[in-house]
């Protein structure tokens, strides 16, 4: 034991006190690791009843022999319980819902399927008025179209008419060979109230103007008039109004001739007339954009048909009515299709649950017959679990025998089973022997070899499942407990007194002085044994470690 000065305020050794210390000594260069495993015959096994009921009699007891499908012990009829008519009755219910389940689950799946097919077969005579009413708008373009036209020339024939109405009045004649109106050729009565003669001068311009655009109208190709008519009303408007100025700075006459000497009457009439082909022009343009609006509203809502139309391509062109029916019709046709599948499964699931619920029932028919409580294994009587009069059922086990030949037995009678740490994966190999000790005898040591591993680590546990097998002339009891012992060579063994052993909580430390500061620290070890004077540990500890023996409430 040394003795070590302590330090003053933590730099300078002092006088006064010094700490009494002890290096631990080293035992072994390895750590045993102690596991917990169980015992496993595999020449061992279980006989169960196949009903619950009460045991009428035993016929075999610990230490008989007994053979495959020999009788072990009865049970009471199910009619002595007073079970089984009721339980036949629950079993048959539950049979007869079910069938009852089928057939509405089969009633269902059909009216769906017919609902389905019916929305179908109304969609495609749909589509089939679709087609009609498709070939019904070709039509209507070409109506259309042609009623544009004849708007147009009746409009152009208006126009017409107010050209020979004007010149009527300006020139008192329409027996005028063509050509260019001028100033002096109206009459000279007309528009005289007006000083500038503005009038004058601006209906001549506009009749030649109107005369000039039913010759460019007339002349030009069909594409081009729909772009014309419309200049040609507005002059032809133009026209009437600055006629109706003329007019009615025309004066009159007490005594006029009905040509170039006008009188009140004659002027009245010629501005009634002007009036009323103000009216007609107005209606024609009128009628002319009725026609253009209702021809526009026909091809938006088909752009698609009245391209192919005006193109002449009409092999693949549809309308959106027929368009929108054809998709209908396909996401119908997929309905149907998903709707016969999940009927289809739907049907299926209930004719399962009507096989399940007729097993059940067979199965209580036959358990209602099975008093016998039948060995299925050849074997040795080891444990006795039943009584006469004891209630049993199919989770019990009513027998355990032994030396039961199985084909595990033949490569290992009896085997330990336990868990590996994963950190202890690598210490272990299949081949490598192992010591254990019975729970019950710690004293005497026994051997097995490892023969089985797992190549997986379970995540719960985080550990390996491994199976050693025993010698065979070796005869140990079936599930008892065993300690297992293993040597950690990674971790030498030191001894230390057991006096400087302190406890934390789970963990065990001792108390060593830095050998450069000489201040006292926790150093955190495994005690893997103890006889009340010596520990033997392991961790970060060596031979040069040195272990405090003081109290630690002269330092803490």
């Amino acid at each position: 034991m040394k003795n070590i000065a302590a330090p003053d305020a933590g730099t300078t050794p002092s006088d006064d006190f010094s700490y009494s210390t002890v290096n631990p000594q080293k035992m072994s260069n390895a750590s045993s690791v102690i596991l917990l495993g169980t015992i496993f015959s595999n020449e061992t096994a279980n006989i169960y009843p196949r009903r619950d009921g009460i045991v009428e009699d035993v016929y075999v007891d610990i230490g008989d022999v007994v053979t495959k499908n020999q009788v072990v012990a009865v049970l009471l009829p199910k009619g002595v319980e007073g079970q089984s008519a009721a339980m036949i009755s629950e079993k048959q219910a539950r049979k007869a819902m079910a069938v009852s389940d089928l057939v509405s689950a089969e009633n269902v799946a059909e009216e769906m399927i017919i609902g389905t097919r019916q929305k179908i077969s109304e969609k495609e005579l749909d589509l089939q008025i679709a087609y009609n009413e498709q070939a019904s708008l070709l039509q209507k373009f070409a109506e259309a179209e042609s009623h544009i036209s004849q708007m147009q020339e009746q409009a152009l024939s208006t126009t017409q008419n107010v050209y020979q109405l004007v010149e009527w009045i300006l020139l008192g004649s329409n027996s005028r060979a063509g050509g260019t109106t001028r100033n002096e050729d109206i009459l000279r009565n007309l528009g005289i109230q007006d000083a500038s003669n503005a009038s004058r001068y601006t209906v001549v311009d506009r009749l030649n103007t109107l005369s000039d655009l039913q010759s460019e109208y007339t002349n030009a190709p069909v594409y081009k008039k729909p772009v014309l008519i419309q200049p040609l009303i507005r002059s032809a408007l133009d026209l009437l109004s600055t006629t109706t100025t003329l007019l009615q700075a025309t004066p009159s006459e007490s005594n006029g001739n009905g040509y170039d000497h006008l009188t009140h009457a004659h002027l009245t009439d010629r501005l009634n007339k002007v009036i009323s082909a103000q009216d007609m022009l107005y209606k024609a343009k009128e009628r002319l954009e009725d026609a253009r609006n209702a021809f526009a509203t026909l091809t938006s809502s088909e752009p698609e048909l009245y391209k192919a139309y005006k193109t002449g391509d009409l092999t693949d062109s549809k309308s959106n009515k027929v368009l929108m029916l054809e998709e209908a019709i396909r996401s119908s046709y997929n309905a149907l299709g998903l709707t016969e599948a999940n009927q289809d499964q739907m049907i299926e699931r209930q004719k399962s649950q009507v096989q399940i619920a007729n097993s059940l029932l067979q199965l209580e028919y036959a358990n209602s017959g099975h008093q016998q409580i039948r060995s299925p294994f050849a074997g040795i009587v080891s444990k006795r679990f039943i009584n006469v009069g004891q209630i049993v059922m199919p989770s019990m086990p009513a027998y355990e025998l032994t030396g039961v030949p199985t084909a595990l037995a033949k490569k290992a009678k009896t085997e330990v089973h336990f868990g590996l740490p994963e950190n202890l994966a690598s210490h272990l190999r299949i081949g490598d022997s192992i010591d254990f000790l019975l729970q019950s005898d710690d004293s005497t040591m026994y051997s097995a070899i490892v023969t089985r591993m797992s190549p997986q680590i379970d995540m719960k546990t985080h550990t390996v499942s491994v199976q050693a097998k025993i010698p065979d002339d070796l005869v140990l009891p079936h599930q008892s407990s065993v300690r297992i012992r293993l040597l950690d060579t990674m971790k030498p063994l030191f001894q230390v007194p057991s006096s400087t052993v302190k406890r934390d909580g789970d963990t065990d430390f001792v108390w060593v002085l830095d050998p450069t500061s000489l201040v006292p620290e926790k150093l955190f070890v495994t005690v893997q044994s103890e006889d009340g004077e010596f520990a033997e540990v392991s961790g970060s500890i060596s031979t040069g470690s040195l272990v405090i023996t003081d109290s630690p409430s002269l330092f803490e």
